[in-house]
């Protein structure tokens, strides 16, 4: 997945406010967009969750790696 400096700033972002928690405030904001019918909103959404999963894959990361 091509991921722009802004889907993963904003990732990052939510990591840090919401650890775990994240990837389901991504997808909520990608609903809300969806049905109040900003469907851009809803794409950038969806890839902000999964920039999300990608960065905290247990599997992608070192195994000394820290996430807050």
């Amino acid at each position: 997945m091509h991921i722009t400096s802004e889907i993963y700033k904003t990732a990052t972002l939510l990591i840090e406010a919401y650890g775990e928690m994240a990837t389901v405030g991504a997808t909520l904001k990608a609903d809300q967009c969806l049905h109040t019918g900003d469907h851009d909103g809803n794409l950038t959404w969806l890839q902000v969750a999964r920039c999300i999963e990608e960065i905290t894959d247990d599997e992608t990361l070192p195994k000394d790696a820290i996430i807050n």
